[in-house]
């Protein structure tokens, strides 16, 4: 069975949609609380990309899981071709996904337009 926006299962424990305006590579999402209810893939959908001054080919993402007072590690790494980065099942945590390059290129001056991203958890 599909869910809303056909990214996850009916029983999906969250997800909300959004977009991006103006991002460079070091920029990071919201963050979510995944309570781990579910056995559903953390995923992130982006359609209608494109960049200002360069050709958009892949965003390099981190899926990091947020830690109070310690750094916060990756827990998966995904080079989004305007499509779903589909990070399986994740424990119990708040994450949130980080926008590290554009085409590999972590220093670039291209900024980054998403017309819809999903998140689904």
């Amino acid at each position: 069975m599909i869910g809303v926006l056909g990214i996850a299962p009916a029983f999906a424990e969250g997800g909300y949609t959004s977009s991006i305006s103006g991002w460079l590579p070091g920029k990071d999402s919201r963050q979510w609380t995944d309570n781990n209810s579910d056995s559903v893939s953390t995923t992130v959908k982006f359609s209608g990309c494109s960049v200002d001054n360069s050709r958009f080919t892949y965003a390099g993402l981190q899926l990091k899981k947020a830690r109070a007072g310690l750094p916060d590690p990756v827990v998966n790494r995904d080079d989004n071709h305007c499509d779903t980065s589909s990070f399986g099942g994740k424990a119990a945590g708040t994450y949130y996904f980080h926008y590290a390059n554009l085409n590999g290129q972590d220093s670039v001056s291209a900024y980054l337009t998403v017309s819809k991203v999903t998140v689904g958890y």
